[in-house]
């Protein structure tokens, strides 16, 4: 029994590696997008707020509201993975220490 569970834990090491290295790559490319939305949601509102006042052009603010959606959902896919693949390295990291 302490010969397999010690086959285990030398399988499960390389592949507790991996996912902290693609766990600290998602992270990364979350919180730059996060950054980057945060900009792009600010000069969105600021397009909102010009086409309210000098166009009054309803059409083209729901256009900038789905675009405003889709970066938010795109943000919210990449939260998804992240909080999945930290799971599961926490999963294996379980197993490690048992």
């Amino acid at each position: 029994m302490i010969i397999l569970k010690l086959i285990e834990k030398l399988i499960l090491l390389p592949i507790w590696i991996i996912l902290a290295l693609i766990s600290l790559c998602i992270k990364l490319t979350v919180n730059l997008y996060g950054f980057i939305k945060g900009v792009f949601t600010f000069l969105l509102i600021l397009l909102m707020i010009g086409t309210i006042v000098c166009y009054q052009d309803w059409v083209q603010v729901a256009a900038l509201l789905c675009i405003e959606a889709a970066a938010f959902l795109i943000l919210f896919c990449g939260c998804f993975i992240e909080v999945t693949v930290d799971m599961l390295r926490g999963y294996v990291s379980d197993r490690l220490l048992s």
